[in-house]
C-alpha cells in the first residue's frame, strides 16, 4: 500500500463528484477543467484527481483506465468503487477485514500510524475513506486473500483471481539405484552368471 494518500480537503462534495461522474461520458482526460465541467470548480476539490489516481482509476497521465469506465456503469459503481477500496488500502484491510465499517474517529489512528500524518491529516484522511465506503457497495466484493498485482503500483492494477484449491493425493514412492562393476573379460558367461544372481537375489 502506498502511504502517500491523497486526500480533498472537505468530505462534502466527494459523493456529488462520483455521481456527476457516472453521469458525464468518459473523458479523454481528467483534467481540472473537465472537473469544472463537472460542476466542480473549488481548490478544495481539485485533489480528488489525485485521488482517483490512487485508486487506479485514471493512469499516470489522467486518463481514464478500465476501472473507471466500468465506474460510470451504474449497474458496477459500487462495487467497482469497492474494489478499487480493497486494492489501494489493502494494508488497512489486512489488518481489519471490516474497516469499511469503522467510523472515523476508530480509523484515524490507524491513518496517523501508517502515514506518519499529523492528527489534522489523519482526520481527513479517515473521514475520506469513510465517505468513500459508504458510497461503495462491499457486500458485491468479498475480502481478498491476495496482494494486488504489482500495483504499478501507482496504477492500482486489477487483482488477479485466486484460483480454488485443488485436491491432492498424497503419494510416496521409493526409488533404489544399484551401480555394477562389471569384470574386465569377454566372457559372456561371466556377466550372465552375473545377471542371474542379481535376479535371484532381487527376486525379479
Amino acid at each position: 500500500m502506498d502511504t502517500n494518500i491523497p486526500y480533498v480537503l472537505s468530505v462534502t462534495n466527494l459523493p456529488k463528484i462520483l455521481e456527476a461522474i457516472q453521469k458525464a461520458a468518459v473523458p479523454d482526460t481528467f483534467n481540472l477543467d473537465f472537473l469544472k465541467d463537472l460542476g466542480f470548480s473549488s481548490s478544495s476539490d481539485r485533489p480528488v484527481i489525485k485521488l482517483l489516481k490512487y485508486l487506479g482509476m485514471l493512469d499516470g497521465s489522467n486518463r481514464p483506465l478500465q476501472p473507471y469506465k466500468d465506474f460510470v456503469d451504474h449497474n458496477k459503481s459500487k462495487a467497482v468503487l469497492a474494489e478499487r477500496m480493497r486494492v489501494a488500502f489493502d494494508d488497512l484491510f489486512n489488518s481489519n477485514p471490516d474497516a469499511n465499517t469503522k467510523a472515523p474517529d476508530t480509523l484515524k489512528g490507524w491513518f496517523k500510524s501508517k502515514t506518519g500524518a499529523s492528527d489534522s491529516v489523519a482526520t481527513k484522511l479517515a473521514s475520506q475513506f469513510k465517505a468513500l465506503a459508504d458510497y461503495a457497495d462491499f457486500t458485491a466484493v468479498p475480502p481478498a486473500k491476495q496482494k494486488p498485482l504489482g500495483v504499478n503500483d501507482a496504477d492500482h492494477g486489477a487483482l488477479p483471481p485466486t484460483p480454488p484449491p485443488v485436491a491432492l493425493e498424497a503419494k510416496v514412492g521409493l526409488v533404489y539405484r544399484f551401480e555394477i562393476h562389471l569384470p574386465d573379460t569377454t566372457n559372456v558367461e561371466t556377466f550372465r552368471a552375473i545377471f542371474r544372481a542379481m535376479r535371484e537375489e532381487l527376486k525379479l
